[in-house]
């Protein structure tokens, strides 16, 4: 079992998830010809958000430690982010069956229409899994741990529902939701958060939008600019000569703009086959 979910894995989103779109659609209907230019739109478009990515990480990164070390700063806590805490969670005994666990899950709750989600993300499956091993480790059940994960995908989902409508509205594309482990679930602490702050005097009348940004400080207002600047700044704490900060500032205006884009393409493709499956 963990040797095909490594295979799996090892493939990455950019093979698979076309993969599972395309089989998705063509068993709900969906014509051969538009299921298979969705899904290979999809792979495109991690394709692009990981050059983009890439760029980010290969230039932002050695700014980061040349600016930590040109000032002294010593840092004692390691933050080894998601990927060894998801190499742990796939890992873990919960981690082994987590990928069928999260899609039974699924299926069950389009079934009885508890839901409208459709969680293809598996290789986010760690949240469920890495929720199961730390329930596993307290309790010493792995039956505990599997429920545990259980809920967890379930509870994402009824989030993902619960903000579809505020995400479509947001980024302008219909058919989607983000039933994710960590963004949705800081929907119950934002939302009660957000609606304090619109009753603070003075701080409620305060917009902060894109829009807004950019009509009162103009092309200095535009992401791409401000890109421009942050990488400017960073290289200079970074103290690179005159060459290295304009290159570090162009990375990072072409990361500013690049990105939405990326991920416009992969949002609209998801976009088409959500509704063409309905």
């Amino acid at each position: 079992m963990m040797s095909i979910i490594n295979f799996i894995l090892d493939l990455g989103a950019t093979v698979m998830l076309p993969i599972i779109i395309f089989l998705l659609s063509i068993i709900l209907g969906q014509k051969p010809g538009k299921a298979f230019r969705s899904s290979i739109t999809i792979g495109v478009g991690f394709i692009g958000i990981n050059l983009v990515i890439g760029l980010l990480v290969n230039n932002l990164g050695p700014a980061a430690k040349a600016m930590v070390d040109r000032m002294g700063i010593e840092l004692n806590v390691i933050d080894v982010g998601w990927p060894a805490a998801a190499a742990i969670a796939f890992a873990s005994k919960v981690g082994a069956l987590v990928i069928p666990i999260g899609l039974a899950v699924n299926i069950l709750m389009l079934i009885t229409k508890t839901t409208k989600t459709v969680n293809v993300d598996l290789w986010n499956f760690w949240h469920f899994a890495f929720t199961g091993a730390l329930v596993n480790a307290a309790t010493g059940s792995l039956t505990l741990g599997m429920i545990a994960a259980a809920i967890n995908a379930a509870i994402v989902l009824k989030l993902g529902d619960w903000t579809a409508p505020i995400v479509q509205e947001f980024y302008g594309i219909p058919g989607i939701s983000l039933p994710h482990g960590f963004s949705a679930a800081y929907v119950p602490i934002a939302i009660p958060i957000n609606k304090l702050i619109d009753r603070i005097p003075v701080i409620n009348k305060i917009e902060a939008s894109p829009e807004t940004i950019n009509k009162k400080f103009g092309v200095f207002g535009e992401p791409i600019i401000l890109g421009l600047i942050l990488g400017l700044i960073l290289g200079v704490l970074a103290g690179y000569d005159l060459k290295g900060i304009l290159q570090l500032g162009m990375s990072m205006a072409g990361v500013m703009l690049l990105m939405p884009r990326m991920v416009k393409i992969w949002f609209i493709s998801i976009s088409v086959g959500k509704k063409q499956l309905k």
